[in-house]
């Protein structure tokens, strides 16, 4: 009796994220910070312009590989972030191997990020979840991870669409 092929997920845009914005107090200087983060996750950085419709400033940072921007906006009136407020908590950036978790350690460190936590192993994820926690420009939460389980799967994938193409 053959064996039966492993399930391999499909991809699917349903219910994935579009993009997140965040605000922050000083948009040129928290984009000192924001650029080289984005580039090295695979963001194509925006320049700062400004939106007709809203009176904001922004910059669009996209990643075409995956279709999500991280948008950074001008704050209109000055309130500090509090993680711990109503509101978002922190934003989590996946990567593909374990060791681009501690290159962008290393990346945001020397960027001026303050260090909560990691890098180093949570309970959070089946199969592994590496990851470190940091604040970046207005004490703003992140978190970098990467998941054995999605690195396989997202192999599978790949792998499945290369043989599909063939």
């Amino acid at each position: 009796m053959p064996e039966p092929k492993p399930s391999v997920p499909k991809p699917d845009l349903h219910g994935s994220i579009n993009h997140v914005s965040i605000t922050v107090s000083d948009l040129p200087e928290a984009m000192r910070f924001f650029g080289p983060m984005l580039k090295s996750l695979g963001y194509t950085v925006g320049g700062i312009f400004d939106d007709t419709r809203t009176g904001g400033r922004l910059v669009v940072n996209i990643n075409e590989s995956n279709g999500t921007a991280v948008n950074i906006w001008q704050a209109k009136m000055e309130h500090p972030f509090e993680v711990y407020e109503p509101g978002l908590h922190h934003v989590a950036f996946n990567v593909q191997r374990r060791e681009q978790v501690d290159e962008l350690f290393e990346l945001v460190r020397s960027l001026g990020a303050e260090i909560l936590d990691g890098p180093g192993e949570f309970p959070f994820g089946p199969g592994g979840y590496y990851a470190f926690y940091f604040l970046g420009p207005d004490r703003l939460k992140f978190e970098v991870v990467h998941m054995p389980l999605a690195e396989r799967n997202y192999r599978q994938m790949i792998e499945a669409l290369d043989r599909g193409s063939r």
